[in-house]
C-alpha cells in the first residue's frame, strides 16, 4: 500500500490516513527500528575495530577519533534503546519522532561516510578494498535496520553514499570511477528496496489497524449481543463435560448450572435439582450426543413454578481430522417469551381475556361433550345470567370502570358455584354456567336466588359504589334442547323472559316462551329498521293556559307506524329501543322533527319533547338540541325539555351538566311526572327546573280524593315558592279543571283541551280555535272594534 508512503521519504506527512491511525504507523516504525538498535550498534562498533585495527592509526592519525565517535554515537543509541525498553508501549508519535531518527541516522552515516573521503585516496590496494568492503556493508546493514522510516535510511544512503563518492572520485582513477557507478547502482537498488519494504511494513501495520478495529467492533457486538439477547454458543466434550456455555444456559434458565449436565439422566443417582428442569429433554440431548448425531430445536425448559423458561437448542458433533469425536457444539437460544405467546394464544382460544372465565367457544364445546356423553344420566343445566344497568355504567364511568366491573362480577360467579361447574363469559355483560353440581329443580332454584342476592350486592370500584343487577335463566340439559344450540337458545330465552318481566329475577326455560319471544325479536329487528323506514311519526297534544285556556303549546308525542301491525304505542316499543341501544338515535330524530314542525307554528307556541337517559349519558341531547334549533331557526325559548328523575339515579352529575347546558341556550327544562317518585323534592333543589309537570294519577283523583286534592295544593304552593310554572296532565272533566283551576295551576293537558293529532291536523285546531276567539269577542254593541281585535289576534295567532 505504497499510497501511505511519500515520495521524498516522509511516509506519513502525506498519507491518507486519518491523524490518529499515522500517528500509530510512526510508532510502529520507532518500534520497529529501536528493536534492532543494539544490533546494529553492536555491528558498528564491531566494524570501527576492525577498520582501525587493519588500517592502523600510525599513518592515519584520524582513525582514532573517528573511531571514538562511532564509539559515542552507538552508546547513546544503546542508551535511547535502554529507555525505550523501559517504557510501556507508546500508541502513538509525531513526525517529530521520524525527524530525530532521521538526524540521528545522517549522523552516524556522515561518520562512516568521512571513512572513504578521508582515507580512500591515500590508501593503497588492500586498504581500499577493507574501506570499499566495510562501506558497503554498513551502507547495506543500516538499510535493512533503517528501512522502516524512511526518512532515516534516506539520510543514511545520502551520507555514506556522498562520503565514498568523495574518496572515489578524488582518486582519479578510471577504476574509482567505475566503482562509483556501481556504488550509484547499489546505492538506488538499496533505496527502491528499503522503499518497496517499508511499503510493504506500512500496509501490514494498516492492515493489522483495521483487522483490529473490526475483531474490536466485532468483540463489543458479540459482547453486546451476548449480554442483551438470547442466543449464545455451546460447546461439550467427549465426555459430556460443558466447555462453554453452561452458565448462559444456566441464566437463561435461571437454574443451578449443575441442573442441567445432561449426563445426570444417565445416571442412577437423582440431580440436586431435579424438578427445576425437564430431564425427558435432557435425556434427548444425552441421547444423540451418545448416537454422535445432530439435532435441532430441542427444547429444554426448566420448571419453577411461576417463572418457567425455555432453551431452543440446536447441536452437532464434532470430528477431528483423524475420525476421532471430539465433543459436540451449537447454538441456543431463550425462546421464552415465543413459548408464553403460543401458550397465551392458546389460551385465548379457550378463555375470555379480560375475565379469564371460559369463552363461548370453549363453552359450546362443553355442552356438546355432555349431550355426546351417552353415559351421563346425572341432572344438569344451563344457566344465562346478564347483568341489568351494566350499560348505564358502563357510558357514565367509561370502559375501565366497566371492565374492573366484570372482572369482579366473574369472581364472585367463580366464587358461588361448585368447582365442577363451567363458568363462562360469552360476550359483553352476559355469562352462563354449566352446572352439574345441582341435582334438582329446587337446587337450581336456590343457586339461581343466590347468585342474584351476592351477584346484586354493590361494588366498590375505584372509590365508586355501583350496583347493578342480574336476570338468569335457566334451561335443563337433555329436556329442554336436543343440542348445545337449543339448550343455549332456549336458556336465552328464559332470561328474556326474566328481563320482561321485571329484572333481577331467574325464569325457567317452557314451551311458550318461543312463541312469544319470536314476536318480541321480530319487533326488535323491525324497529332496528323503522328510523331508516321513515315509520315513526309525531303526534302533537296541546298545552292551555288556564288564564283564558287557550293553546300556548304542543308536547310532541312518539308514534311507530308498523308496516304489519299498524300504530304502536310508545310503552310498547321504547323500552326495547333502550335495551337495544336505538334510543338515542329516536330521540334525536324527535328533537329535531319536532322543532323542524314548531317553525311552522306562530311564535308564541312551544313544542316540549320527552327525553330519555341514554340521550344524556352519550352526552348527544345538546348537540341534538343545537342542531335542531339551527335548522328550524326558532327562539331556544320555544323548546321545552322534559325529563323524569329516574334519569338522576346514579348519574346526577352527568345529567345536571347537561341540563345546565341546554338551560343556558335558553331551553326550558321541566320535571315529568312530579311526585312519583321518592326524591322529586331534592331534584329540584339541585337544578333550577322551568316547570313541574303533575302526574296524571294525581290530577285523575282530585274531584273525588280528598288526599289526592291536599297533594296537589302542596305542589302547587311548592311550585309558587320556587316560581315555576305548573302544567297538570290528564285533564279530562269539567269537575277536575274546576279543581285544578282554584289551585292556580297555571298550564292544562288533557283530553278535555285535544286530543294528540298529527302535524296537519294541527292548522284545523288553531283555526276552530281562532273561531272560538271571535265568537267570544263580539258583541251587539260596539262589536266592530272587538272583532277588529279579535282578527289581528287571530292574523298573529295563525
Amino acid at each position: 500500500m505504497h499510497k501511505y508512503m511519500s515520495s521524498s521519504g516522509s511516509s506519513d506527512s502525506k498519507d491518507s490516513l486519518g491523524a490518529r491511525k499515522a500517528g500509530k504507523l510512526r510508532a510502529r516504525r520507532i518500534e520497529t527500528m529501536v528493536s534492532v538498535t543494539p544490533l546494529m550498534m553492536l555491528a558498528n562498533i564491531i566494524n570501527a575495530t576492525v577498520v582501525v585495527f587493519l588500517v592502523g592509526t600510525s599513518e592515519n592519525w584520524f582513525l582514532f577519533p573517528w573511531m571514538l565517535l562511532i564509539y559515542g554515537a552507538a552508546f547513546v543509541g544503546l542508551i535511547h534503546w535502554r529507555r525505550a525498553c523501559k517504557k510501556t508501549k507508546i500508541s502513538s508519535v509525531s513526525e517529530n519522532a521520524l525527524v530525530k531518527a532521521a538526524k540521528g541516522a545522517a549522523f552516524l552515516g556522515a561518520v562512516w561516510g568521512a571513512l572513504p573521503a578521508l582515507l580512500y585516496p591515500v590508501s593503497d590496494y588492500q586498504t581500499k578494498l577493507v574501506i570499499i568492503a566495510v562501506t558497503s556493508g554498513m551502507l547495506g546493514g543500516g538499510a535493512l535496520s533503517l528501512y522502516v522510516v524512511s526518512p532515516a535510511i534516506g539520510a543514511w544512503i545520502v551520507t555514506i553514499v556522498g562520503g565514498s563518492l568523495i574518496g572515489l572520485l578524488s582518486s582519479g582513477n578510471w577504476e574509482d570511477w567505475a566503482i562509483s557507478s556501481l556504488l550509484i547502482v547499489f546505492a538506488v537498488s538499496i533505496w527502491r528496496a528499503s522503499k518497496s519494504m517499508s511499503n510493504t511494513f506500512a500496509s501490514n501495520v494498516v492492515a493489522r489497524f483495521e483487522l483490529a478495529e473490526k475483531s474490536e467492533t466485532i468483540g463489543l457486538l458479540l459482547k453486546e449481543y451476548t449480554d442483551n439477547a438470547s442466543d449464545w454458543l455451546w460447546e461439550l466434550d467427549s465426555n459430556g463435560r460443558f466447555l462453554r456455555g453452561a452458565d448462559e444456559l444456566g441464566r437463561q434458565l435461571e437454574v443451578e448450572i449443575d441442573a442441567i449436565d445432561p449426563r445426570l439422566v444417565s445416571s442412577a443417582k437423582s440431580p440436586t435439582h431435579e424438578f427445576e428442569v425437564d430431564l425427558r429433554s435432557l435425556g434427548e440431548v444425552w441421547n444423540f450426543f451418545n448416537r454422535h448425531q445432530s439435532f435441532h430445536d430441542l427444547q429444554i425448559s426448566s420448571k419453577k413454578p411461576g417463572a418457567r423458561r425455555w432453551v431452543s437448542v440446536s447441536g452437532k458433533p464434532q470430528i477431528n481430522d483423524e475420525g476421532v469425536f471430539i465433543g459436540f457444539r451449537g447454538f441456543a437460544s431463550n425462546i421464552t417469551q415465543s413459548k408464553l405467546a403460543e401458550e397465551r394464544i392458546a389460551y385465548l382460544a379457550h378463555n375470555d381475556a379480560l375475565t379469564g372465565l371460559v369463552n363461548r367457544a370453549s363453552f359450546s364445546a362443553a355442552l356438546q361433550q355432555k349431550f355426546k356423553d351417552e353415559k351421563s344420566t346425572e341432572f344438569w343445566a344451563v344457566l344465562f345470567l346478564d347483568l341489568d344497568g351494566f350499560k348505564l355504567v358502563n357510558d357514565a364511568n367509561g370502559h375501565s370502570i366497566g371492565d374492573s366491573l366484570l372482572t369482579e362480577v366473574a369472581r364472585r360467579l367463580k366464587q358461588s358455584v361448585n368447582a365442577d361447574d363451567i363458568v363462562a363469559r360469552l360476550g359483553g355483560d352476559e355469562f352462563a354456567v354449566l352446572c352439574s353440581s345441582a341435582a334438582s329443580l329446587q337446587a337450581l332454584t336456590v343457586l339461581s336466588e343466590n347468585l342474584i342476592k351476592r351477584l346484586s350486592v354493590p361494588y366498590e370500584i375505584e372509590d365508586l359504589m355501583i350496583e347493578i343487577g342480574v336476570s338468569i335463566g335457566v334451561a335443563i340439559g337433555m329436556a329442554d334442547g336436543r343440542d348445545q344450540h337449543a339448550l343455549l337458545n332456549n336458556a336465552d330465552l328464559a332470561l328474556y323472559r326474566a328481563k320482561e318481566e321485571g329484572r333481577g329475577t331467574f325464569r325457567f326455560y317452557e314451551l311458550e316462551m318461543d312463541e312469544l319471544v319470536k314476536e318480541r325479536r321480530n319487533l326488535e329487528r323491525d324497529l332496528r329498521n323503522a328510523l331508516q323506514n321513515e315509520e315513526f311519526e309525531l303526534y302533537y297534544q296541546p298545552l292551555v293556559s288556564s288564564d283564558d285556556f287557550k293553546t300556548v303549546g304542543f308536547e310532541a308525542l312518539l308514534r311507530w307506524n308498523h308496516p304489519v301491525r299498524g300504530e304502536i304505542s310508545p310503552t310498547e316499543f321504547v323500552p326495547i329501543a333502550e335495551r337495544i341501544g336505538l334510543i338515542s338515535d329516536i330521540g334525536e330524530w324527535v328533537v329535531i322533527e319536532a322543532c323542524r314542525e314548531a317553525a311552522n307554528w306562530p311564535h308564541h307556541l312551544s313544542v316540549a319533547v320527552n327525553l330519555s337517559a341514554p340521550q344524556f349519558l352519550e352526552e348527544r341531547i345538546v348537540k341534538s338540541a343545537t342542531k335542531a334549533l339551527v335548522d328550524s331557526k326558532i327562539d331556544p325559548e320555544r323548546l321545552e325539555v322534559e325529563i323524569t328523575e329516574g334519569l338522576f339515579i346514579e348519574n346526577t352529575r352527568e345529567v345536571i351538566r347537561s341540563l345546565r347546558e341546554l338551560k343556558n341556550m335558553g331551553v326550558s327544562i321541566a320535571m315529568d311526572d312530579f311526585g312519583t317518585g321518592y326524591s322529586s323534592l331534592s331534584y329540584l333543589l339541585k337544578f333550577p327546573f322551568d316547570k313541574l309537570k303533575i302526574d296524571r294519577s294525581f290530577v285523575t283523583s282530585v274531584d273525588t280524593d280528598e288526599v289526592a286534592k291536599n297533594v296537589l295544593e302542596s305542589i302547587v304552593k311548592l311550585a309558587s315558592v320556587l316560581e315555576l310554572t305548573v302544567t297538570a296532565e290528564g285533564v279530562e272533566t269539567t269537575d277536575q279543571l274546576e279543581v285544578l283551576k282554584q289551585m292556580n295551576c297555571t298550564r292544562f293537558q288533557g283530553y278535555a283541551f285535544g286530543y294528540p293529532m298529527k302535524s296537519s291536523e294541527i292548522s284545523v285546531f288553531l283555526l276552530k280555535e281562532f273561531k272560538s276567539t271571535i265568537s267570544e269577542n263580539v258583541e251587539p254593541e260596539g262589536g266592530a272594534h272587538k272583532t277588529d281585535s279579535a282578527l289581528q289576534s287571530a292574523i298573529q295567532f295563525l
